[in-house]
């Protein structure tokens, strides 16, 4: 594709700019990464402290958040935040458990440690884009209700 895209007419299109303070792109791709951590954790040695049925859930939760976050809903992103929330609290908690040296960090254990770090960093980014709804600096996700 050419730098600008044209109609069948040949008249320009112009491309839309990028939506200030919107993370939504990055923090999708953060849970599904998230996800195949939690599941891949799951089998490498020391499972996760949650039955099955709630591994799943959750798992799930990260899936359909990341499939349908996208910057013109104002709730999902308020939903994004409490899920990148919980998933830091619950994962740090099992990261600060189970690693006691920087040794372990390179064990299957150490696959928490990741995972809460991911979640900080997504907590981060669904901050930022909370932040421009509330403030109204971002006008595309602060004018949608």
């Amino acid at each position: 594709m050419d730098a600008q895209d044209y109609t069948k007419e040949g008249v320009p299109i112009p491309h839309e700019l990028e939506v200030a303070h919107y993370h939504g792109d990055l923090l999708r791709l953060l849970f599904i990464i998230i996800a195949v951590l939690i599941m891949l954790m799951q089998f490498t040695g020391n499972g996760l402290p949650m039955s099955p049925q709630t591994l799943l859930l959750f798992v799930a939760t990260l899936a359909i958040t990341a499939g349908i976050t996208n910057p013109v809903q104002q709730m999902i992103h308020w939903f994004n935040l409490a899920l990148s929330f919980t998933g830091l609290v619950i994962f740090g908690s099992i990261a600060i458990a189970r690693l006691h040296t920087l040794r372990d960090f390179f064990t299957h254990d150490g696959i928490a440690g990741v995972i809460a770090f991911l979640f900080l960093v997504s907590l981060y980014l669904a901050t930022r884009t909370v932040r421009a709804i509330v403030t109204g600096s971002n006008p595309v996700v602060a004018s949608r209700k």
